[in-house]
């Protein structure tokens, strides 16, 4: 049953420590001392950083953002880069808030699509966005960049 006290508001520097916690349930594990500068970097970007808050503000899921101009389709297109529920908040509707923000925030920035990609081994994802009226449509394929010696 959704929690209907949780709502979802930009991501700022004093959230550091929870989202370097939530970061860590994810599987990217970040020190929070790291988190302002990539906020930054993130907003600046054009992209965009959202938590869901309980009722004190004590963030409960992160969901990060990024838009793409391609040549492919007739507007941009909206990514879902990262989306993390705490463990102990999980079943309160915290995730569907986060994309319910994520499809308005893509609406508002004039995308055309709303894209995330999942890990191989996430299985609840992969029936959590279908749920969330995002449908499974392909794969992806990744390398990791190393910088040229």
């Amino acid at each position: 049953m959704p929690d209907h006290s949780v709502r979802v508001r930009e991501a700022i520097a004093a959230d550091d420590a929870a989202i370097a916690a939530l970061l860590e349930e994810l599987g990217h594990p970040t020190a929070a001392a790291e988190v302002p500068a990539r906020l930054a970097a993130l907003v600046r970007d054009g992209g965009a950083a959202l938590v869901a808050v309980d009722d004190a503000n004590v963030p409960l899921g992160l969901m990060c953002l990024s838009r793409h101009v391609v040549l492919h389709a007739p507007g941009p297109i909206a990514y879902i880069t990262a989306l993390v529920t705490a463990g102990a908040a999980r079943r309160r509707g915290v995730g569907q808030a986060l994309v319910s923000a994520a499809k308005a925030w893509a609406r508002a920035h004039g995308c055309v699509r709303l894209s995330v990609t999942s890990a191989e081994r996430r299985a609840d994802a992969h029936a959590f966005y279908p749920a969330c009226g995002m449908p499974y449509t392909g794969r992806r394929f990744a390398t990791a960049i190393t910088p040229a010696d």
